[in-house]
């Protein structure tokens, strides 16, 4: 079972960025799915790393479209992405030295945490931008 299923009310009112955000969250999906199966550690780092890759390509999109907007909350948003991309690029680390099922729990919650707080409140601020 999915652990976040996206529905329309979670649109940002930009399809590429709800695109991202719906292909972000598949990606953390099968990360809870890898670990709920019991499969090893192993494929679990490599669907984070694609989730870390995928991420920093949305991050750096959703950006530039804020800025074309004159969005004046910027500035505090590319913080939040820079937060994240640090705390997960930390926890990937001590993950690939040791691929243990504590590391990738901690990576999980920071997940949920930036699914709920950053997609889903953050994110939402600026819809106003766009519509």
């Amino acid at each position: 079972m999915a652990l976040f299923i996206w529905k329309n009310s979670f649109s940002v009112g930009v399809d590429c960025l709800d695109t991202d955000h719906i292909i972000i969250t598949s990606l953390i999906n099968h990360i809870d799915d890898a670990k709920l199966s019991g499969t090893d550690e192993a494929a679990v780092g490599m669907i984070l790393s694609a989730l870390m890759s995928y991420a920093i390509g949305h991050f750096r999109r959703e950006e530039q479209l804020l800025a074309e907007k004159g969005d004046s909350n910027l500035p505090a948003h590319i913080e939040q992405h820079h937060l994240v991309e640090r705390q997960l690029a930390d926890l990937y680390a001590d993950y690939q030295s040791c691929p243990d099922p504590e590391t990738s729990r901690e990576i999980m919650e920071l997940l949920n945490y930036w699914i709920t707080e950053h997609i889903l409140r953050v994110d939402m601020r600026y819809k106003v931008l766009f519509s």
